[in-house]
């Protein structure tokens, strides 16, 4: 590795753990959004008395005449989360941990959740940049992926097994 890249790369993680320190939280609180920026999708983390769940929301935007375009990711980290409501039925494939496969399992199409706490991280990769903020609010509703993901993670705070149909239960047709 290059001494600059090696700097890069020091400088980000600097970044990444003054995070906590400047919304107040502690580092591992921040464990599920920045597994959610590294690896993608959506992450939760347990402490003793702080549960965290980070949800992804991704978004394409195209310029028709420049042909240049991007995804944004939205990342959304609550702390100490309960789904208040949900709505609808959506049947999914998801995979998740030591299973083998992936299992069709249901969940929400739209849900509220409420928080003690609620950043949010936006990544624009045409700009370079992440901006981090608090939202300042204590509830947020989601719907379609980032519901699923919600619930999904909260499943796992909850210490609940993800239950589903087996994908060799489906059918070529």
């Amino acid at each position: 590795m290059e001494p600059a890249d090696l700097l890069r790369n020091l400088a980000f993680l600097k970044a990444e753990k003054d995070l906590a320190e400047r919304f107040g939280l502690p580092s591992e609180a921040l464990l599920p959004l920045v597994f959610s920026l590294r690896f993608g999708g959506d992450w939760s983390y347990a402490l003793e008395d702080l549960r965290a769940v980070s949800v992804m929301k991704k978004t394409s935007v195209y310029d028709e005449e420049t042909k240049l375009g991007s995804s944004l990711e939205e990342i959304y980290l609550l702390m100490n989360p309960a789904i208040t409501e949900s709505e609808g039925t959506v049947r999914r494939l998801e995979k998740c941990g030591d299973q083998p496969t992936r299992l069709l399992v249901e969940r929400p199409y739209r849900v509220r959740a409420r928080a003690d706490r609620i950043l949010k991280m936006t990544i624009d990769p045409r700009a370079g940049e992440i901006r981090v903020e608090d939202l300042d609010r204590k509830e947020i509703c989601f719907e379609g992926s980032p519901a699923y993901g919600i619930a999904h993670e909260i499943e796992h705070l909850e210490k609940k097994e993800v239950a589903g149909k087996d994908l060799s239960e489906l059918r070529f047709v």
